[in-house]
């Protein structure tokens, strides 16, 4: 791969550094057009996230071509597992294994009870996840971490990956309850992204504004829609204004704090 993801990426001197710290750039399907946006709104980095061994692969290629703004991470996706086949798991974890040297976080793995409908599919991605911090934490990569109507257990795994390993944890896109937040603020090493929901739903943005401010980052989950609009990287100055305003901060000044937390994520475990 061009660039090291143990190495922080610099930006042009007297601009805002920004960054997405969870987002899908292999779905986009004009991907050239919405770096080139991003980046002129100063979003420098982009943490690209997988969800199986198809997009992992396209993530690494991705960070090939794009190795100043490209943050590769990879991992299995837990919705993504319920459909596979044993086979395609192994096959996919096997991949991950041997891809580590390439990225700089593993991601986006988790639980997702909505896909996992019977005790048998949650079983299995409780499995799959665990396999997956194991991994992370025995090469001292922070994780990016999914849960979907399983917060409260996915959180509690988070603070034992970060006991065990002092590794730290993003839990993504994960403002939905204060005092979740709160718990997950009270824990070491654990980071809480927002995204595009504090721009269109006020009761959000409330929820998000109780995150630790050195715990906080900022997300698009391009290109999932939000307010009935694909999300791009280059929604980031939105949403770090939104969460500024609620502050009582200027953008420059949040930002400030979003970069140091991010490369505290990134790069803490490996110093």
């Amino acid at each position: 791969m061009g660039n090291d993801p143990a190495t922080p990426v610099t930006s042009p001197p007297n601009r805002i550094v920004l960054a997405d710290a969870h987002c899908h750039l292999d779905q986009l399907p004009d991907l050239d057009a919405a770096m080139a946006a991003a980046t002129d709104v100063g979003v420098m980095r982009m943490l690209a996230c997988s969800e199986d061994e198809a997009s992992m692969r396209a993530t690494l290629h991705l960070a090939d071509r794009f190795p100043e703004t490209v943050v590769p991470g990879i991992g299995l996706h837990p919705a993504a597992l319920v459909q596979q086949s044993d086979a395609a798991v192994e096959a996919g974890l096997a991949f991950l294994c041997a891809n580590l040297h390439r990225v700089a976080f593993v991601g986006e793995v988790g639980l997702d009870y909505l896909h996992a409908a019977t005790p048998a599919q949650r079983q299995r991605q409780h499995e799959v996840l665990m396999r997956q911090l194991d991994v992370a934490g025995r090469n001292r990569l922070p994780v990016c971490l999914h849960s979907r109507r399983a917060q409260r257990e996915t959180l509690t795994i988070a603070a034992q990956f970060r006991k065990v390993w002092g590794v730290p944890a993003l839990l993504h896109w994960f403002t939905h309850s204060t005092k979740l937040i709160g718990h997950a603020c009270a824990a070491s090493g654990i980071y809480v992204s927002a995204g595009p929901s504090v721009l269109i739903n006020p009761s959000i943005l409330s929820v998000a504004a109780t995150v630790r401010l050195d715990r906080l980052l900022v997300e698009t989950d391009s290109p999932v829609p939000y307010g009935g609009e694909p999300s791009r990287p280059a929604w980031i100055p939105r949403i770090v204004h939104a969460l500024a305003a609620v502050h009582g901060m200027d953008d420059e000044a949040l930002a400030v704090i979003l970069d140091e937390n991010l490369d505290r994520f990134l790069f803490s475990s490996k110093r």
